[in-house]
Order: structure tokens, then sequence, then C-alpha cells
């Protein structure tokens, strides 16, 4: 029976839909194996294959398909042939189990390149080999599936929302629940009811004894910042493209969905079979749609703090890197990101000349605005005059762009570094206002932490163990602190998050990955996405679009594309939202 599966494995036909390792994986294990079969016998499966099978037949309750694996029949007559073909294929469908629990059904960066994961995909040869021993092989499929605390919270919630015995709450933001009614354009300055229920939506209450249908600074700041979110131009005022932005994200949560609530919890538990297994004795949690970062010690979180991550068009990235340093009263550098596809465009426009008088858009003014920031330009090492330069053919990649530090320096007073190729990094910064938003994309890519000064004790004090007053010092003393044990740092986009007493929080796709992953699951977008109006024409990261699967839902629609600032001086400005 051993020497006819190891002809059916041999034989291109047999294996042809087959992972091309785990093929190879089957071939070497029966072409070795000097016992009997695994999984039949002389009258059928055996008890073990049926456990197993029986496992595979559940795989929809932990957020796969069933439908996907093709498990063998012996319901005809058992001759060696129909045996060992039913041997063969029930290997490899238990190799494909394996391989799915790890998250190999979808590899992260086809879907995008700032899904910059590997899943922990075990090697075949180990599963077989593993799989042959166990007791359970039902069980041990089971343990093939992520260990982390999270993942078990969703599988948990998944369970209870397809009919388990308790009823999953999801809860949805309840100022996504607010419609804003059609209207006349407002902008500052103007009085209307629409108005209170915009605030509502935005989260910003009026200020104590004063009117909530006014349109105050308040009203528009965060106004502005959603635009930007959204891909849309941030004129601060409420006009018909922000209404429909702003209603859209009501009509996907006004009416209950259990088919998409569901789905966004596979969708998360697929993305945990991304991270890496082991996570960290300490480590860094950035979720990026939630805007919010998280400390972890063991299972406990001794940090969580509000952040701003990056504009659609500058969308932040995933992935897992080290914390390496910390550094105190930190020089910014202009990234190759920004220089090349805000800056140089406008310096070749501008060609030769006086570079500074003619930055933002002529005159002494100009001059005075840049050198106000104290942005200095280097080549080589060595600092040179711009004036000196012919911006119209010059390379900038050649030229290093460096504010020294100090109060309007962007980063702030620390900056963390975690290397990697994306050069994002986490930092402080002098724009704190804008963490009172309640849609906080709105940087470059990199990660602002809005309690930078904790953040910083803390990795200083599980890096290198400095009491209270080491940490002082350190911070005093400036500069930049490597860490003697580097912290895990995880740049994360999960739109859903479970707790222990069964509520699912869910958070607005901000960059169109969970359509994406939705299509490349299932063939079809997540309905009903929220942010469809989301765009990204080629993000320093990314060259992919927001997906666009669900046609009928997009007919018709004109898709925003990125719109550098109109003027080297928005560039300019737009700089410090790095």
């Amino acid at each position: 029976m051993i020497a006819a599966a190891r002809t059916w494995l041999g034989s291109s036909s047999n294996v042809s839909k087959s992972n091309k390792d785990d093929t190879a994986a089957a071939v070497a294990f029966y072409g070795a194996r000097t016992g009997g079969p695994l999984w039949v016998d002389s009258a059928g499966f055996n008890a073990k294959a049926k456990a197993a099978m029986d496992e595979v037949r559940k795989a929809d309750d932990w957020g796969l398909s069933a439908a996907a694996f093709d498990l063998p029949d012996l319901s005809g007559s058992h001759t060696p042939e129909t045996l060992a073909a039913a041997e063969g294929k029930l290997t490899l469908e238990l190799l494909k189990y394996a391989r799915f629990a790890k998250g190999g059904r979808v590899n992260p960066t086809s879907l995008s390149r700032i899904l910059d994961q590997t899943p922990p995909v075990k090697d075949p040869n180990v599963v077989l080999t593993e799989l042959s021993a166990a007791a359970s092989p039902d069980a041990y499929l089971r343990d093939q599936h992520p260990q982390h605390p999270q993942f078990k919270l969703l599988h948990k919630a998944l369970l209870e929302a397809r009919g388990g015995p308790t009823k999953t709450e999801i809860d949805v933001d309840p100022a996504l629940k607010v419609r804003i009614p059609e209207g006349k354009l407002l902008k500052a300055g103007a009085d209307d009811a629409a108005i209170a229920l915009l605030r509502q939506r935005l989260k910003v209450p009026a200020d104590a004894g004063a009117k909530d249908t006014l349109f105050d600074e308040k009203v528009e700041t965060a106004l502005k910042a959603f635009q930007l979110e959204k891909g849309l131009k941030a004129s601060g005022q409420l006009n018909n493209a922000t209404r429909s932005a702003l209603n859209r994200e009501f009509e996907a949560n006004r009416a209950p969905d259990p088919e998409r609530k569901t789905q966004i919890l596979v969708l998360n538990m697929e993305r945990w079979r991304w991270m890496p297994e082991n996570l960290g004795k300490i480590y860094v949690q950035n979720n990026i749609p939630e805007y919010i970062t998280r400390v972890y010690k063991g299972n406990e979180v001794i940090f969580k703090e509000r952040i701003i991550v990056g504009l659609p068009a500058w969308a932040t990235p995933v992935f897992s890197a080290e914390m390496e340093f910390v550094g105190f009263n930190p020089s910014w550098g202009m990234p190759d990101g920004i220089k090349m596809r805000e800056l140089a465009p406008r310096l070749k426009a501008i060609g030769g000349g006086d570079f500074f008088s003619n930055l933002f858009g002529g005159g002494s003014n100009g001059a005075a605005s840049i050198r106000a920031y104290g942005l200095k330009v280097y080549y080589g090492g060595r600092e040179v005059s711009p004036e000196s330069v012919n911006w119209s053919t010059a390379d900038l990649r050649n030229y290093s762009f460096i504010q020294p530090p100090g109060g309007k320096n962007p980063l702030g007073i620390v900056k963390f570094r975690f290397p990697n190729k994306h050069d994002v990094y986490m930092h402080d910064t002098i724009e704190r206002e804008l963490f009172a938003q309640s849609s906080r994309a709105l940087s470059h890519g990199c990660i602002r932490v809005q309690n930078p000064k904790q953040f910083a004790a803390i990795m200083l004090s599980e890096g290198n163990g400095l009491d209270e007053a080491g940490v002082q010092r350190a911070m005093a003393g400036g500069g930049e602190v490597h860490l003697d044990h580097r912290i895990p740092v995880h740049m994360t986009y999960f739109t859903a998050v479970a707790d222990e007493h069964g509520k699912v929080s869910t958070f607005a796709d901000i960059y169109g990955h969970d359509s994406k992953l939705s299509a490349a699951l299932t063939g079809r977008a997540l309905r009903l996405d929220p942010v469809i109006e989301t765009s990204s024409s080629e993000p320093p990261y990314a060259s992919e679009t927001t997906a666009t699967s669900n046609t009928k839902e997009r007919k018709g629609k004109k898709k925003n594309t990125y719109a550098p600032p109109d003027t080297l001086a928005d560039a300019i400005s737009g700089f410090w939202l790095n």
C-alpha cells in the first residue's frame, strides 16, 4: 500500500493543485517510510484519519473555509489503489490545513507592499513528522492556529456570532451612527443645526456655555483632519463631498449586517496568522486603524496612548522590528520619499536661482520663513549653500535636508528608532493639538506619540534597567541611547479587537486593506466597506490603490487620487507632518 501511495504521489495529475513544498514533503516521507499507512487499513479510514477529517470539516469555525479542502472518499470498493489514493490525498489535505492555519492562505505582500509580513508557515516536513507521531491528529491540527490571546478571543467571538451559546456584542463607535443631513456649504462662523450633529460625528463638544450649533475653530480643525484622512481637500468646510464621506461610514453601520460582522472577525483572525509566534516578553504594538499604541509586559498592558499615523496617501506600513535606540533632542532629516515626491518637482519647476527666495513663492518673507525652521542643505556630508545648486537638474537623493534640534523641530524632544527598510519610526511632535482629533491619519507614515516622555521612560527602564533617576539623567544628557535589550515593535492593522467579555470593537479600514483581504479570501470585497473613498496613488511604500473589487458599488464614482500640495509652501508645511 505504501508503494501504491508513492506511485499516486508521483503522478503530476494527482498533485497538480497541491502546494509544491507539501507535495515534496509527502513524497520524501513516503519514500523513506518503512511502516504501514498513516490513515487507512484494509477496512478503510482508521480512527486517526476520521478524527483528523472531522477537524478539517470544522475549518469554518476557525475562520478558514471547509470548502477549500478536498477530503478523500472511501465509500466505494477498497482496493490497494483506492486506499493508497486516499492515503496520499488525505496527507496533502492535512498539510494544506496546517499551512492555512499558520497563515499560508494569502501572501500579505501580494495584497500590498506595505503589508511587510512573512507568515510563520511551518516546514511541511516537520508538520508531517509531528502529525504522524501525534496521538490525536485533530488536537495537533487545532494547535497549529495562533496561540495569541487576541486570536483566541476573536475565535470565541466568531463562534458566538455564528450562533454560539451567547451573543457577541460588536461595539460600533457611536459617532459613526450619526448622519449629517444634506444642506448648504457650511464653514467657520456659520450657525446651523447641522453643526451640532457634526460635533457628535467628529467628537468635538462645544465649550462650556458656547452654542453647539456654532462652527468654531475646533470644528474646522477636526473637519480638516477628517478630510485629510479621506483624501479630500482639507478646506475645513462642510461641503457635499465631505458630507458624503461622513455619511458613507454612517450607512455602513446603520443596519445590522451579521455577514459583514463575522467577515471582519475572519479577516482579523487571518492577520493574527501573519504575526510572529513569539511577540516578545515585552513589546510595543502600534495598531494603525485604532490610532493607539500599547506596551505589553507578558499579557499586561503597562502603557497605552493615542498616536498619529500616516495619511492614506502616505500609509504607515505593517511590519515587525526591534527598538534599538531612544534619541533625545533629535535632528530631523527629510526622508527620500518626501524629497522625491513633494520637494523635487517644485525645485525643478523653480530651476536655478535663489532657493530660499523661491521656496515660498518669492520675496524676503519666503526666505525668512524657511530660515525660521532652520532647514540646512548638505551634499556629501558637507553643508552647501542652496543658492549654489541648480535644482532643475540636481538629484535630490544626493542631498540631505536637515533641521537641527529646537522648538520648531517636527520630532519634538524624543525619537524612537527601530531600524527598518521603510524608514518609519516613532517620535514626539510639536503639533500636540492634533491628538484631540478622532481621525488621526495625518502623518507622512511615521508614528507620533502623545506622551513620549513616559514612553521613553518605559523603553529605557525595560531596555536598560534604568530606575527613575537613571531615566532622568539619560533624558537630560541628550543624544542617542542604545538599548541593551532590544524591544520588539509590531506595527499592526487590526480593524477588530475582542475583549474577555465578548465585546468586539471595530475601527475604520483607513487604507482599504480589509477589502483587499476579503477579495483574496472570498473573491468579493467586504460588503458596505465604510472607506471606499480612501485613495492611495503611488504611496512611498506601495504602488497599489484601494481595492476596487466591488464594481457595482463603485460604478460611476470618480476615484480620488493623491494630489500633492498646490505650492512649494504647502509642501514644506506638509513636511512637518512627518
